[in-house]
């Protein structure tokens, strides 16, 4: 299935990505086609999205937090034991640098609750939080010194959405979108009602793992921030299969699901026009290109 195309005067988005961490981990929890006991540095990147219309400024993903001492003390007693070490960001001062103020971000999208998704969230006054609405039972079940994961979260629960695939959430005050299959994906929740922004379902790594689809430009260019459903390239060029830690195990909650999701994600990187990016995109890194203030050359 196409994805639709654009319509007269079509609204898009302007992108632009943060360094928003790193880690130093064993790849072969990533990919199954390594060495045993090889470790590599995993970029963290988050991603700044500015409506062309309205200006109104999206964050997905909110990377490390730069005070780490601060996560839960489960997460980082569990990182130890995953042969993890990590360092932070500071993701609403990089904002600022770059000529906007935290105060003026008006949603920020968590494609999942593991600690390096979900930085510092009460450092942005008047975001409202939309995570999937797995996530929403996990923290009722883990939190907050979720122990013995890699969750870590502290959202604003008064200015925080969780999305059901199943349901409709308010996109604006005044209307609802329905989920509906966008070209290969099979849920997107069309947050402004332009089709200028989709929230997609994007199951496998996590409960409430939710992804991005934005047009890029007004004649066709997209973009998909694929999160964690995939850590590494190969995983879509074919070259790799999903990776185990030695002791944990996959790296994906449910495995099968997080097959189909890069089976989509496969589609959209061989769909002309669609530049498809990761939460751990080393090769966007090693381009060194479209960093906040810049932006993400449309396709």
């Amino acid at each position: 299935m196409s994805l639709p195309p654009p319509t007269k005067d079509q609204a898009y988005c302007d992108v632009s990505a943060f360094d928003a961490g790193n880690i130093n981990m064993l790849l072969g929890q990533l990919v199954d086609v390594v060495a045993e006991g090889e470790m590599t540095d995993v970029p963290v990147l988050s991603f700044l999205l500015r409506h062309s219309r309205t200006g109104d400024i999206l964050l997905f993903d909110l990377g490390i937090r730069p005070d780490v001492e601060n996560y839960s003390a489960g997460a980082r007693e569990l990182t130890l034991q995953m042969d993890m070490t990590f360092q932070g960001r500071d993701i609403p001062a990089a904002l600022e640098k770059g000529g906007v103020s935290r105060a003026d971000v008006k949603r920020v999208v968590l494609s999942h609750i593991h600690f390096d998704h979900t930085g510092s969230p009460r450092a942005f006054p008047n975001a409202t939080f939309i995570l999937g609405n797995g996530a929403l039972k996990i923290i009722a079940e883990k939190g907050p010194e979720y122990k013995h994961t890699l969750y870590s979260v502290d959202v604003p629960f008064e200015r925080t959405v969780f999305v059901n695939p199943e349901l409709a959430i308010p996109a604006t005050p005044d209307r609802k979108e329905a989920w509906a299959p966008l070209g290969p994906l099979p849920r997107a929740l069309d947050l402004y009602g332009d089709g200028s922004l989709y929230i997609v379902d994007a199951p496998g790594h996590v409960p409430g793992h939710v992804n991005i689809m934005a047009r890029t430009s007004a004649d066709g260019g997209w973009v998909y921030l694929g999160g964690d459903s995939a850590h590494d390239w190969r995983l879509l060029t074919g070259e790799a299969g999903i990776g185990r830690h030695p002791v944990w195990g996959c790296i994906h909650e449910d495995r099968a699901k997080a097959e189909g999701t890069i089976e989509h994600m496969k589609t959209l990187v061989a769909t002309p026009r669609v530049r498809v990016l990761l939460a751990h995109d080393r090769p966007f890194v090693h381009e060194g290109k479209g960093y906040w203030p810049d932006k993400i050359a449309s396709l």
